[in-house]
């Protein structure tokens, strides 16, 4: 009898999504997950990630199962507790991750903070099939679903087989469904800087704007994405929904919609033209010392746009100086310099560079 009550709700539900219904009724259930903790590459922004998220999705309605670095036994438990909960609440189902993924053989894969392997057979055992949460999902008979996955930042994976990718592969969606990736097919996504990644930034913005389909929210968040990112991170989804889902339903606010419009993306410039500063006099009054510590202490220090050979506490006239600092094994950096009315002192850690192990 419960089944049978239960299957008509569901029906019910679909019904109106069919009919572009907004519903507001309808239960909403979502795990959110973000790993940020790992041995191999330690992430800074995918636990605040998913607890800005989830604190999010609490105030459009959700019931949230928060969980930030969690190992591969632990995640898996989360996944079974989700799928459950689903089944007997119906209605809407999301699952947010952030952190690392990758892909073996076209398959994808979300990283635990125990990962620890040392060949591509071992993934499997190690990490979390995409597949066990769009198989929960699927068990589950609800009438939609969203996954939105964060997770193709820089792979943790030693790059020692060619069936380790870069980034996710595409997932074909079951009916019903919308996945959402933070960037392209075989991309890695940034970090961020701030607080959160680019991509859940934008997501958290454009989520509760009140009366916009989720795929306008997705639209919005993939123009600003790629404006932020200068065109370097292009997410992108893949949807089998049959009508209209709404975060927070309602009339469309006029500073929501009517008012957006994407930044335009910048025009291709004519390449700098780059003035060699010239070496400091020592007798200057105006130069000025600059002095780079790095991690490792034996990084590469390269002044790119001077003849100057960088040496700690190096006099420098008053200019913008193109710096990069490199290591075998690691992931080099670049970037400007201005030299004005100070002394200079600055502190640049390097990040490993598994890919060339």
């Amino acid at each position: 009898m419960n089944s049978d009550r239960q299957t008509a709700e569901h029906r019910n539900i679909s019904s109106e999504l069919i009919n572009n219904i907004p519903s507001v009724t309808m239960n909403r259930t979502a795990l959110v997950i973000g790993n940020s903790d790992y041995k191999l590459m330690p992430l800074s922004n995918p636990k605040n990630d998913a607890t800005d998220i989830a604190a999010k999705l609490k105030s459009l309605g959700f019931q949230v199962i928060l969980a930030t670095d969690k190992n591969k036994k632990e995640v898996k438990k989360l996944i079974r507790k989700f799928g459950q909960s689903l089944q007997k609440r119906g209605g809407v189902g999301l699952f947010f991750y952030a952190g690392h993924g990758l892909q073996i053989d076209g398959k994808n894969y979300l990283i635990p903070t125990d990962f620890n392997v040392s060949a591509a057979y071992e993934v499997s055992d190690a990490s979390i099939d995409v597949g066990l949460v769009t198989g929960a999902m699927e068990e589950a008979k609800n009438p939609l679903n969203i996954i939105v996955l964060d997770a193709c930042r820089d792979n943790p994976f030693p790059r020692k087989s060619r069936s380790s990718s870069r980034g996710l592969a595409r997932i074909k969606s079951a009916s019903g469904t919308i996945i959402a990736y933070s960037t392209g097919p075989g991309n890695v996504a940034a970090d961020g800087n701030g607080r959160n990644s680019p991509y859940t930034q934008y997501l958290l913005q454009f989520m509760g704007a009140q009366g916009l389909t989720i795929e306008q929210v997705f639209k919005r968040v993939r123009v600003s994405v790629e404006n932020s990112t200068e065109g370097k991170q292009l997410p992108w989804e893949t949807s089998s929904l049959r009508g209209d889902f709404y975060f927070k339903p309602g009339k469309v606010q006029s500073t929501t919609v009517a008012a957006y419009s994407p930044p335009p993306m910048p025009r291709p410039q004519p390449a700098p033209v780059i003035v060699k500063p010239k070496p400091a006099d020592t007798k200057s009054t105006h130069a000025r010392k600059l002095s780079i510590f790095t991690n490792p202490d034996d990084s590469d220090i390269t002044i790119l746009n001077s003849d100057i050979k960088y040496s700690r506490g190096v006099k420098l006239e008053p200019g913008d100086y193109r710096i990069e600092i490199s290591k075998v094994g690691y992931i080099s950096k670049k970037k400007w310099i201005t030299i004005d009315k100070h002394n200079i002192d600055i502190q640049i850690t390097l990040r490993r560079d598994y890919y060339e192990q």
